[in-house]
C-alpha cells in the first residue's frame, strides 16, 4: 500500500528534501503504475506506514492532503484529508521516494496548482522549482552543506525542474485541470533564480505592464560567463545576476544578509571590476532601491535606457498595478 500524496502535501515535502538532501536533490522514481488502486485512504493505513514515513510526513503539512481513487473512499479527519482521483496516473506525474510514499512530481505540482494558486503565485512556485532556492528553513544544526539560510529559505540547492521541460510536460497535459492556469504562469517561468528577492526583481522588471510589472526583456538569471581576469592571465567563471546578452548588461542584486562585511563587500567589488574588464556593464541594485517604488522606477528607466527600449506612454492605472505588485512579491521580504 502506498501513500499518494497530492500538490500541497507534495510541495511541502519538496521543499523539505530539496532543503535536506542538498546535492542529492528530492530522490525517488517514476511510478510506472496505472491505477491508483493501492492507495492509503484512511489515519488507520497510515499508521501501519513504517517509522521513516512518519518521520517524512511530520514535513507534509498538517492536516496531510492525499488522493484516492474513489468517492466512496473519501477521508476528512484531523490529521488525513482525500481527494477523489479516479483519472489513470499519467506517465512521469508521481514519484515513489520509498517508504510507503508517493508524491506529485515537480511538473505535476505546478499542473495541479494551476486549478487553485493565483497567476502570480503560480509563477513564484515555478521559479522556486526551477531555481536552486527552497522555502523551507531548516533549523542550524540540520541545514544541508555549504546552504546559507535567509527569510524561511535553503539556498545552493539543485533545481527539481527545468522551465522548458515543464512547458513540453505541460502540453502534453493540456486537456487535465490546473493545465490552462499553469501554462499561463509557465511562460514566464524562468530557470536559475537564486533567491526569493532575485525572482522579485525579475518579475517586477519584466512582467508585461498590464501585470504591473516594467515589461521588460526576459534576462538570463545567474548564467556562467566564461572570462579573462582583468589581467588577462588566466580563465575565470562568473554568474551574473541577472544577465542580459547582446548588450551584456548584469544586474547585480546586493542583500543585506548575503553581502554584508567588509570581505563580501571587497568580494563583491573585485567581481564587478572583473565583470567590468570584460565588456560587461554591471548595474548594481541595493535592497534599498529595490524596496522602494520611487527608487525602483529610477532604476528600472535606466535599465530600460541601457536595453535601448522606448519609453511608452504610461498607462494611468499602470501605478496601481505596479503597487498590487509589488506587495505581493516583497511581502515578507523585509
Amino acid at each position: 500500500m502506498k501513500l499518494y500524496l497530492d500538490q500541497e502535501s507534495s510541495l511541502n515535502l519538496i521543499r523539505y528534501l530539496r532543503s535536506v538532501n542538498g546535492e542529492d536533490g528530492i530522490g525517488g522514481n517514476i511510478c510506472r503504475k496505472r491505477l491508483m488502486n493501492d492507495a492509503v485512504v484512511s489515519t488507520h493505513g497510515i499508521e501501519e506506514l513504517e517509522a521513516t514515513a512518519h518521520f517524512l510526513l511530520e514535513h507534509a503539512g498538517h492536516p496531510i492532503h492525499a488522493l484516492a481513487p474513489e468517492r466512496s473512499m473519501a477521508t476528512h479527519t484531523k490529521k488525513l484529508v482525500t481527494h477523489v482521483f479516479s483519472q489513470d496516473i499519467p506517465y512521469g506525474s508521481f514519484l515513489d521516494i520509498g517508504h510507503g510514499i508517493c508524491i506529485c512530481a515537480p511538473q505535476y505540482v505546478f499542473l495541479r496548482l494551476g486549478a487553485e494558486r493565483d497567476f502570480i503565485d503560480l509563477i513564484r512556485i515555478g521559479m522556486e522549482l526551477c531555481g536552486t532556492y527552497s522555502r523551507w528553513k531548516l533549523p542550524s544544526a540540520m541545514h544541508a552543506p555549504n546552504a546559507a539560510e535567509e527569510q524561511g529559505c535553503t539556498f545552493d540547492v539543485p533545481p527539481v525542474m527545468q522551465a522548458r521541460h515543464m512547458r513540453l510536460f505541460l502540453d502534453r497535459m493540456a486537456g487535465h485541470r490546473g493545465a490552462v492556469g499553469a501554462r499561463k504562469a509557465a511562460k514566464h517561468v524562468l530557470d536559475g533564480s537564486a533567491s526569493p528577492m532575485e525572482t522579485a526583481v525579475y518579475l517586477m522588471l519584466c512582467l508585461p505592464k498590464h501585470y504591473g510589472g516594467y515589461g521588460l526583456p526576459k534576462p538570463l538569471l545567474n548564467p556562467k560567463l566564461t572570462i579573462q581576469n582583468p589581467s588577462g592571465t588566466e580563465t575565470i567563471e562568473r554568474y551574473p545576476d541577472l544577465f542580459w546578452k547582446g548588450p551584456d548588461i548584469d544586474v547585480e542584486y546586493n542583500s543585506d544578509a548575503k553581502h554584508s562585511g567588509e570581505w563580501s563587500r571587497y568580494r563583491d567589488s573585485r567581481r564587478e571590476v572583473e565583470l567590468t574588464v570584460a565588456d560587461v556593464r554591471v548595474l548594481p541594485l541595493t535592497r534599498a532601491q529595490a524596496m522602494d517604488a520611487d527608487g525602483f522606477d529610477e532604476f528600472a528607466n535606466g535599465l530600460r535606457r541601457m536595453l535601448g527600449i522606448q519609453k511608452r506612454p504610461e498607462d494611468p492605472r499602470w501605478r496601481q498595478r505596479r503597487d498590487d505588485l509589488r506587495r505581493r512579491l516583497l511581502f515578507g521580504l523585509q
